[in-house]
């Protein structure tokens, strides 16, 4: 008899204690779910950057071997935008689809949240003589002649409330930004 008083004591000290574990797993598992999703989307934040950086590189590469005069033609422009998509439908850019770059914008700071934009600079000539838009590309590699490409894309953010801790962009997202300058080859004979 005196081991079933027992029991039922021990019983009765432990029944304050049932709904505890579940509550503590609440707490760890909701705390547990927040750092991995706050991990994942910061990695996707992360992937998108080095894509968005690698679509600008590759669309200047793009742009200092082409030979039409001008540069800053309509022509070019689009066909710069196009190869951008291009670019960026290749190496899977997170949030891009196709057709929200059209064309590019002539000059790198008239590019809104989502799209490309070029600029080809006059450089000063060596010469001392004026140089114009129709001398572009150089016929030489005497005139140092430059491109400058800016990717901007608008990465969706998947993660509640992190819109409030990354830098504001009149998107929903997070805004991001490539700009790469190179030289400019000289004209194919």
């Amino acid at each position: 008899m005196s081991g079933s008083v027992a029991r039922n004591t021990r019983k009765q000290l432990r029944a304050p204690n049932d709904g505890q574990a579940m509550v503590e797993f609440a707490l760890v598992f909701g705390l547990f779910f927040l750092i991995v999703a706050a991990v994942i989307q910061g990695g996707l934040m992360l992937w998108s950057v080095n894509t968005t950086t690698q679509v600008s590189r590759d669309t200047a590469r793009w742009a200092v071997t082409q030979s039409t005069p001008p540069c800053n033609s309509a022509a070019n422009l689009s066909n710069l935008a196009t190869h951008a998509g291009n670019l960026a439908r290749q190496w899977s850019l997170l949030g891009y689809r196709p057709g929200i770059w059209p064309t590019a914008t002539l000059g790198i700071g008239n590019v809104g949240d989502e799209g490309v934009g070029a600029d080809w600079p006059i450089p000063p000539s060596p010469s001392g003589a004026t140089l114009f838009d129709n001398d572009c590309p150089p016929a030489d590699a005497a005139t140092p002649w430059f491109v400058r490409v800016r990717v901007n894309h608008v990465v969706p953010l998947f993660f509640p409330g992190l819109q409030l801790l990354v830098p504001q962009c009149s998107s929903a997202g997070f805004c991001i930004s490539a700009t790469t300058e190179l030289r400019m080859e000289p004209k194919a004979p």
